[in-house]
């Protein structure tokens, strides 16, 4: 690094320029990035620099984190609406195939640029000596980059921005300076790179226009937290923090073309819902479910798949059956990033009938609705290790769950407070060896009541969990009423609380799925010789509630599953893919043979059409409660486990034998999704509810 002696430019209207100048500076500016564009890291020995790959999508979770750890309680500044819709957008709008792969400045401005002094006001030799500030340099999408140079076009004006930021009014642009089209067209000249505002890519342009105006407003976010707290050292930190709002309101009129004032006062009491409003459809992420998302996107690449190593080597040692330290590391993270209970349900603080001592806050949870919900349990789904890290596995959300919607106040505080922090586990034991336990009548387990106690008796098996060392609540499911005692054969049945330490209760073994015994989890086979549990502490909502409480146990939990089977396939496709790219058969790779190419695009396919029915379940569980929506419930709960294990099967394939080792997630992954086939109801009776459905339909 050297002096250079040249001119440094911070106002990009020019004043001090004449005409001729001015553009000249435009066209130079635009063929300097172009320049840089042009260049191929493989060839200048560049290519460790930067990750090519995903570029806009990390940088979308990585300001949109910067953004939340600037808002909240914490920081005592309260999120705004627009910027909440704005990352929903951009997180759903990610291009698919984004050009990437080039060098990219990262904050390529104006006033970066070292320019040879000018022999008057309008020297139209224009040349650029430098360019300054490389820190956000790397390998990434240069669309990026050149929307970001662009942005003097659409920053806001008023007499408050004027001062904090560089801008132009693109309907009054000073004699010489281009419009928009024509500098980003000399930029495409220089670069050799399709214009994006006028290729085939020019539906990219708005989103690559917005997130940098997001990426501009989640810095102001920043200043603002650190004025707040004291720490800013600008003396004008409190007005930028105000303009937050404002940037995102400009970016989301961007998305939406809409023509509105670009005056900071003007943007600022636009109404949010005027530019908010159509910029998500269908079943995409709520603004605050998309921000959740990308939070819980990054902890599992930054923990969760990292830790998965380690995970299943410990799952093929002697300890297996003891907690490895790491989970438990991972939820304490999860705890510190806010991703903590990320399952429960809108209405949990009206259901809690006991109050947080704790002081951390972990009891409330993001109150999310199911769709909302349905979002993350898919990302948490891509690993076999991830939901127990947010405290968001079966079966104990369902048994928390029941404990919030039909608990007492003693039941909530003796067990639902150490399951919501995260300080012990739970079972749940319904099925049982002797009959089919898909219809939940068949139940032959005893509850008898005798004086002030129930006594179980009863063999169950498929009771995941039970094994755990942290296990220390049992929810038993058995008949408080014979068959022949003119009791309704729906209201036979009871649920009681027991302790896994009760004298009685012996864990006979640990069932295998597939070889896999999934400890220290584990599946159990478990008996209850005369386990003695006080009648009134025991006793869920009354006797003969227990069928009620098992069909609402079951509705949100399916969901559950659903989604997170969608993950698996997610991941097991990405896989395939790669798998696909990087493996060479027969001298070419397997990503050119024809039939492996069909069986990835009908991967994609199944899988879609799978997430969208468990959406469309989430969306009318939300909105009209489980019985009208028990039909589509039970649809994804068919087709979400037959989507996974299909794209599974074909990313094993693709691996070859790899597939079916211990050297991929896949096999784990195939083993738990084939399970659910059969958890939770099978998919004839699944299929059975569809049809009886359909065949009222036709009598209507």
């Amino acid at each position: 690094m050297s002096f250079v002696d040249g001119a440094i430019y911070t106002d990009p209207s020019l004043p001090k320029c004449g005409p001729n100048r001015r553009r000249e500076i435009y066209r130079a500016m635009a063929q300097t990035l172009g320049a840089l564009h042009a260049v191929s890291p493989v060839n200048v020995g560049l290519t460790s620099y930067g990750r090519a790959e995903r570029y806009s999508a990390r940088q979308v979770e990585r300001w949109s984190a910067q953004y939340e750890a600037s808002v909240g309680e914490r920081v005592g500044v309260a999120p705004e609406e627009s910027m909440r819709a704005l990352i929903s957008w951009l997180a759903a709008n990610v291009p698919e195939q984004e050009l990437s792969g080039r060098l990219v400045h990262g904050d390529f401005r104006l006033d970066n640029l070292v320019i040879k002094r000018g022999r008057g006001v309008d020297d139209a030799k224009v040349e650029v000596l430098a360019v300054l500030d490389w820190e956000l340099s790397t390998v990434g999408a240069p669309y990026a980059d050149v929307a970001f140079n662009c942005l003097p076009y659409y920053l806001p004006s008023a007499a408050v921005g004027d001062d904090l930021y560089p801008t132009l009014n693109p309907s009054a642009l000073p004699d010489g300076i281009p419009n928009e089209r024509e500098y980003v067209q000399w930029w495409s000249d220089a670069s050799g790179i399709a214009n994006p505002m006028t290729s085939t890519r020019a539906a990219t342009w708005p989103f690559y226009v917005a997130f940098s105006l997001f990426r501009g407003a989640s810095i102001l976010a920043g200043v603002r937290a650190r004025a707040v707290q004291g720490n800013a050292s600008s003396a004008n930190a409190h007005a930028m923090g105000k303009l937050v709002d404002v940037f995102a309101k400009r970016a989301l009129a961007v998305i939406r073309g809409v023509d509105v004032p670009r005056g900071v006062q003007e943007l600022s009491e636009t109404r949010g819902e005027d530019l908010i409003g159509n910029t998500a459809t269908g079943f995409e992420p709520s603004p605050k479910a998309a921000a959740m998302l990308l939070k819980l996107k990054h902890f599992m690449r930054a923990h969760v798949y990292k830790a998965e190593e380690a995970l299943e080597a410990h799952a093929e040692t002697s300890e297996r059956w003891s907690v490895h330290s790491t989970v438990e590391e991972l939820k304490a993270k999860a705890k510190l990033a806010g991703l903590w209970n990320l399952w429960l349900p809108m209405d949990s603080a009206a259901l809690l009938k006991i109050q947080d001592t704790s002081g951390s806050s972990l009891f409330a949870g993001p109150g999310l609705t199911n769709l909302e919900y349905a979002h993350l349990a898919q990302e948490m789904g891509r690993s076999v290790w991830a939901s127990e890290a947010f405290n968001c596995s079966a079966p104990d959300t369902g048994n928390m769950e029941v404990l919030l919607r039909y608990g007492s106040a003693a039941q909530q505080d003796k067990w639902l407070r150490p399951l919501l922090l995260g300080e012990i586990r739970s079972c749940f034991a319904m099925t049982e060896p002797a009959v089919a336990s898909s219809d939940a009548t068949n139940i032959e387990s005893a509850i008898v009541r005798e004086g002030s106690d129930y006594v179980l008796n009863g063999r169950k098996w498929w009771t995941s969990g039970a094994c755990d060392p942290r296990c220390k609540l049992i929810i038993f499911m058995g008949k408080t009423a014979r068959d022949d005692s003119g009791v309704p054969i729906h209201k036979q049945q009871s649920m009681v609380l027991c302790s896994m330490d009760a004298p009685g209760v012996r864990v006979v073994r640990p069932l295998t799925v597939f070889g896999y015994d999934d400890a220290p989890h584990g599946h159990a086979e478990v008996t209850f010789t005369n386990v003695r549990v006080g009648a009134d502490e025991s006793i869920l909502l009354g006797e003969g509630r227990g069928f009620e409480i098992a069909q609402g146990r079951l509705g949100p939990g399916r969901l559950h599953h659903c989604m997170r089977l969608i993950g698996m396939g997610e991941r097991s496709l990405e896989l395939a893919a790669s798998r696909a790219t990087s493996r060479v058969a027969f001298g070419k790779p397997l990503a050119s043979n024809g039939n492996v190419l069909q069986r990835l695009g009908q991967c994609r396919v199944t899988l879609d059409g799978a997430r969208l029915l468990t959406l469309q379940a989430a969306h009318m569980l939300d909105k009209q409660g489980i019985k009208v929506a028990r039909g589509a419930v039970a649809a994804c709960k068919v087709a979400a486990p037959a989507a996974a294990l299909s794209v599974i099967d074909a990313a094993i394939q693709i691996h070859g034998g790899m597939g079916v080792s211990q050297d991929t997630p896949l096999a784990r992954l195939y083993a738990g999704a084939r399970t659910l086939r059969l958890a939770d109801g099978p998919d004839e009776v699944h299929l059975e509810t569809i049809a009886k459905m359909e065949v009222r339909r036709s009598k209507l």
